[in-house]
């Protein structure tokens, strides 16, 4: 199946009072020079140099002493002014955030501009220069804060008003990257948008995410809840915008590992014994310059492995049902050979014993491929361990060009590669056990974003956006390339490589399927979605004028058939001989 989206965003040119300035990928710092009597102060030089790269830029105050500096990328900036008959002011350790709009007012006081004053401090202020809502997530927050498994950034989103507690969602096999999902006042969480430095990570338009990048890539998480521009893309919950680390002049780096077991867990009452779990989180990352203030570099890797035997408690037909004797039975076995053609008037076996002779040989053949229960009873009366695998590796790579003090570029690339492997709970049989979902998986992945800011003048930037997120997800049954039912005496099932395996057999009362595996198997998924986007902001006056245009294409793919599985399924249900 192909789908193809085409969708045109922002296509209307707004003029307002500085009160929006939602940006996929930068932020915007601005403020109001004044003197010590509160008049402002009209063409003063205002510079903003970012701490980590040395970077600069350079602005004057318009007639109302205000100042903007639009598209700066996230860092930790120092804001000074300069202007003749005062002493030169500043002030460090401003934080830019991703879509963040701090303000920095500043006052001068007379005296010579070789003199100059730090400010070290500023009360916080109400924000009043943005209408949206919503939480910036820096990253001393996503570093330190427990995210439980997988260190998933998504559990963030918790801390966000508005939101539900994220869940996992699907299977292992189908949701791969192990994404979190979410709901935003009250939306449906499809109605979410996942980026990941403003390029689309979203497989089916928000049903799962196709990257997960690590928490120490991550330099911070802007949720937006209502209210953004249209710049930040189509959503009707919560645009959560992932931005990497970046490299500084300043080399770092850092090594960890994470690791957790099932030495100290508790038995779950109903089960035999205790799971088994080993579960590691390792890897590194790396960053700095390679030409100072000018080129800079960040890479990191990252491998997880899951390892487990799960436990797993199913109901399968016992011994004596399986050899025909329904004794224990309350419902009287009719003998459907005898009596009427409508039914009326048949016999009921003796004893609510079917004899052997009646039994179909291939429904024996099929019963002769359950192991016998590991308890009494009709219900929950098999217990087993069965083991799992999910293995990923993962890494980015970002690079910062400061080609000139008016262009800027930067490109990342990003690639995880999960495997996963269920054991069925019958081996070649199958069986209910995880949802049926048993065999092996793998999906390859990459998102990779290329951004260009052009600075034309004081009072116009542009910035021009490009990028691809694709995924290719391939998941096959245990028996998958057998020709399982075939064998057993069944025609017409196995026809190819698609429908090959086991046909699924569903007993009233039993775990269904009783054997086989589920009917989502197998499938071929993939999805390519391309954006291009371009944004300019034209300062007037104390006006900004913003237009521009994001254009997306989604490509999706899928071979598979889960109706009733392309292997088919035989239901046996009660009161059929009545």
């Amino acid at each position: 199946m192909k789908v193809r989206l085409y969708a045109v965003i922002l296509t209307a040119l707004s003029v307002l009072t500085a009160l929006s300035f939602g940006q996929a990928v930068n932020g915007t710092i601005l403020g109001t020079i004044t003197d010590i009597t509160g008049a402002t102060v009209a063409g003063a030089k205002v510079t903003a140099q970012e701490t980590n790269t040395g970077t600069t830029r350079s602005t004057v105050t318009n007639d109302t002493g205000n100042f903007e500096f639009p598209n700066l990328p996230p860092g930790i900036y120092t804001i000074s002014v300069e202007q003749a008959g005062f002493k030169k002011v500043s002030r460090g350790n401003v934080e830019l955030a991703v879509n963040s709009t701090p303000r920095v007012d500043l006052a001068l006081q007379p005296g010579n501009v070789n003199e100059s004053i730090d400010v070290t401090a500023e009360a916080p202020v109400l924000q009043s220069d943005r209408a949206d809502t919503g939480r910036a997530i820096a990253q001393v927050q996503t570093a330190n804060m427990p995210l439980g498994t997988n260190r998933n950034y998504q559990s963030l989103l918790n801390l966000v008003p508005g939101t539900t507690r994220a869940s996992f969602q699907h299977s292992q096999f189908f949701n791969a990257a192990s994404s979190l999902q979410t709901q935003v006042n009250g939306q449906m969480r499809q109605g979410n948008n996942y980026q990941i430095e403003g390029i689309d990570n979203n497989q089916r338009t928000g049903l799962l995410q196709i990257m997960v990048p690590p928490i120490e890539a991550i330099q911070n998480v802007d949720v937006s809840t209502s209210n953004f521009d249209a710049e930040l893309g189509r959503a009707s919950g919560a645009v959560t915008n992932v931005i990497l680390k970046s490299g500084g002049n300043q080399y770092h780096g850092g090594a960890y590992w994470f690791t957790r077991n099932s030495e100290f867990n508790a038995r779950n009452y109903f089960d035999a014994t205790v799971g088994h779990l080993v579960y590691n989180y390792f890897g590194g990352n790396f960053g700095g310059a390679l030409v100072k203030n000018k080129l800079f570099f960040f890479g990191d890797y990252l491998r997880i492995t899951d390892h487990q035997a799960n436990t797993n408690l199913l109901g399968i037909p016992a011994a004596d049902i399986r050899g025909g004797n329904l004794s224990r039975s309350a419902t009287t076995i009719y003998d459907p050979a005898t009596g009427n053609a409508d039914g009326t008037g048949r016999t009921p076996f003796a004893g609510n014993i079917i004899p052997t002779s009646r039994l179909n040989p291939i429904s024996l053949k099929i019963l002769g491929l359950l192991p016998n229960p590991t308890a009494a009873g009709d219900n929950n009366n098999w217990f087993g361990l069965l083991p799992f695998r999910k293995d990923t590796d993962s890494m980015d790579w970002k690079m910062d060009w400061n080609m000139s003090a008016s262009d800027r570029l930067s490109g990342r690339f990003s690639f995880s590669r999960p495997v996963v492997f269920q054991a069925p709970a019958f081996g070649a049989a199958g069986g209910a056990a995880q949802g049926a979902f048993a065999g092996t998986g793998v999906q390859k992945s990459y998102s990779t974003g290329l951004n260009y800011n052009r600075i034309f003048s004081n009072t116009l930037v542009a910035e021009f956006r490009a990028g691809v997120a694709h995924y290719n997800n391939k998941a096959q049954n245990a028996d998958f390339g057998t020709n399982a039912s075939q064998q057993l005496g069944i025609p017409g099932v196995n026809i190819d490589q698609y429908s090959s395996g086991l046909v699924g057999i569903n007993i009233n009362g039993f775990s269904n399927p009783v054997v086989g595996f589920s009917a989502s198997l197998p499938w071929v998924r993939a999805e390519a979605n391309i954006d291009m986007a371009n944004t300019w902001t034209k300062n007037a006056g104390n006006h900004t004028v913003k237009f521009g245009a994001d254009i997306r294409r989604v490509r999706d793919e899928l071979l598979q058939m889960q109706t009733f599985s392309p292997r088919g399924l035989y239901t046996f249900a009660d009161a059929q001989t009545s």
